[in-house]
């Protein structure tokens, strides 16, 4: 997608639609999680997703003077495509869909690293890059996680002398 042949309404609005639909991703993904403390913090990214769709929707509001209506039926098409039609099935491993939400992370961050990157508004970059920041927060959040539930803790020893050498 070329954000930069959108226009800000266009990117604001996808913004909105993609916030609602990572809400209702982590909301339903969470539902699926039996343990407690990483049902509690899937619930906590689906939290953030609300917070960030305010912070879109205030701004859309203070940039374009008009409340956002008719926003696209689709979010970012790159993350759409990351977590899949949104229907999580019973049989989705929870490694498959933290794969997916990784995914989405990732693009989410890039998508507003690269909406920073091409405004010329000082206020729009620095709330860009926020939230780009922390959708890069969500995305090692989600790595680490993905690691310790699979038992791929390797990364805690990196720098000590290998398991082999004591």
């Amino acid at each position: 997608m070329e954000i930069e042949k959108l226009t800000i309404e266009d990117v604001l609005g996808m913004a909105v639609r993609t916030e609602i639909q990572g809400r209702k991703f982590y909301l339903e993904l969470s539902e699926k999680v039996t343990n407690p403390e990483v049902k509690k913090k899937i619930v906590s990214l689906a939290d953030d997703e609300k917070r960030h769709e305010k912070i879109v929707v205030d701004f859309y509001r203070k940039i374009l003077g008009k409340e956002p209506r008719n926003l696209p039926d689709k979010g970012v098409p790159d993350i759409v495509k990351a977590i899949g039609t949104m229907n999580l099935k019973e049989k989705t491993q929870l490694l498959e869909l933290l794969d997916m939400a990784i995914e989405a992370e990732l693009i989410s961050a890039k998508f507003y690293a690269r909406g920073a990157s091409i405004t010329d508004d000082s206020n729009t970059r620095k709330t860009f890059e926020e939230l780009a920041a922390e959708e890069d927060g969500h995305y090692n959040m989600l790595v680490a996680e993905k690691a310790a539930l699979s038992g791929d803790l390797y990364w805690f020893s990196m720098g000590d002398t290998g398991i082999m050498e004591e």
